[in-house]
């Protein structure tokens, strides 16, 4: 958390969380609620956009669109994964997605003026494919300051491993882009983020307790 308590410019002060859902007692939720109680109390004010939330609502900024669970999303996936020629109108309604919640990253750094965002797993793991497109273009067109916190990546994960999505994930997931600082929870991610995609990044544990699961 250094990185963030220390090393910031003092400009820095609202905080954006930014996550497929940001509710319970997943992994990601967790650490979130973690990461944000340290910096809180080191006078940052930290605000949430995801498809689900339970935080305070005069934090909070819903966007369905951004759940993994929703409907259209999982249509996306389903059509995505497990062959290796995606049809045009899955491009489409990935596309279509994406803008509308590229518009909805604007509207939360402005709502809120935000000053650095943190995408929790969202540049990480394709639950989302266009959550993590639209984070990415919102990242390279505003230039925003951004730690990209990385849980679990695709290559981890067999189900991912069959696609017709390959230039997304290349894109996005994560995406290589000079205002972000990419965040990993053990060496094998970092000595795999490296070695796969080039990009250097830090190693900070999970803060949660172990048995707890991710998305």
């Amino acid at each position: 958390m250094t990185m963030l308590t220390q090393q910031q410019p003092h400009h820095i002060k609202n905080i954006g969380f930014i996550s497929t859902r940001i509710a319970g007692t997943d992994g990601v939720s967790l650490e979130i609620q973690k990461w944000a109680e340290v910096l809180e109390r080191n006078r940052y004010h930290c605000f949430y956009l995801a498809g689900e939330l339970d935080r305070a609502e005069e934090k909070s900024f819903l966007v369905e669109e951004a759940h993994f669970e929703h409907p259209l999303i999982q249509q996306i996936n389903g059509d995505l994964f497990g062959r290796r020629q995606r049809k045009g109108e899955t491009s489409e309604a990935t596309q279509k997605i994406k803008d509308k919640l590229k518009g909805a990253l604007y509207d939360y750094v402005k709502k809120f003026d935000i000053h650095l965002i943190i995408p929790e797993n969202a540049l990480s793991i394709p639950m989302n494919f266009p959550l993590g497109m639209a984070l990415t273009e919102f990242i390279a067109e505003t230039g925003i300051p951004t730690i990209a916190h990385h849980h679990d990546f695709s290559w981890e994960r067999p189900r991912f491993l069959i696609n017709a999505c390959v230039d997304y994930l290349n894109m996005a997931f994560p995406p290589y882009l000079p205002s972000i600082k990419h965040v990993v929870i053990n060496s094998i991610a970092s000595e795999q983020l490296s070695f796969r995609r080039g990009i250097s990044n830090l190693v900070m544990m999970h803060l949660f307790p172990q048995g707890l699961s991710n998305r």
